[in-house]
């Protein structure tokens, strides 16, 4: 599919991309109770794509190996304060613990939910968390890496 850079600019300062995903997965994967700048910019990219496409949000949520129990309500209080700035108040959260590569466990829930669209932070890439290989591989659906 073609999509003219055009098309994607939105004010001339944020990417909008709207060509019609419904049904988006964006995974969090951030140790961070009150998220990243990485994390909170792909929930505002993902919170305006459902909104502006009328599509279903649903929330991965993974922890990191070694973080697990750091304070999960704080997190997902931070997720719904998020949600409720941007304007999104339906929406689904999973949360998981890694019992797989983190790239695998991604693209299960995608295929599970049946994802047409996955947005994840760049920064779960570089920090190694997730294989951008990997993710090629096991996830079934266009993937946007969120800078």
């Amino acid at each position: 599919m073609f999509i003219p850079i055009s098309s994607l600019i939105h004010d001339n300062q944020t990417a909008a991309v709207s060509v019609g995903f419904k049904n988006l997965l964006l995974a969090i994967l951030d140790a961070n109770p009150y998220l990243g700048d990485g994390s909170k910019q792909a929930l505002a990219t993902a919170a305006r794509m459902a909104l502006e496409n009328g599509g279903a949000l649903t929330l991965l949520v993974i922890d990191e190996p070694g973080t697990t129990g750091r304070d999960p309500k704080t997190r997902l209080e931070t997720l719904s304060w998020h949600m409720r700035e941007q304007g999104v108040t339906e929406y689904k959260v999973l949360e998981q613990k890694v019992t797989a590569p983190a790239s695998v466990l991604v693209g299960d829930v995608a295929d599970e939910i049946k994802a047409d669209l996955l947005l994840l932070s760049a920064e779960a890439v570089h920090s190694k968390f997730v294989d951008a290989n990997q993710l090629a591989e096991f996830v079934s659906c266009p993937i946007l890496l969120i800078p």
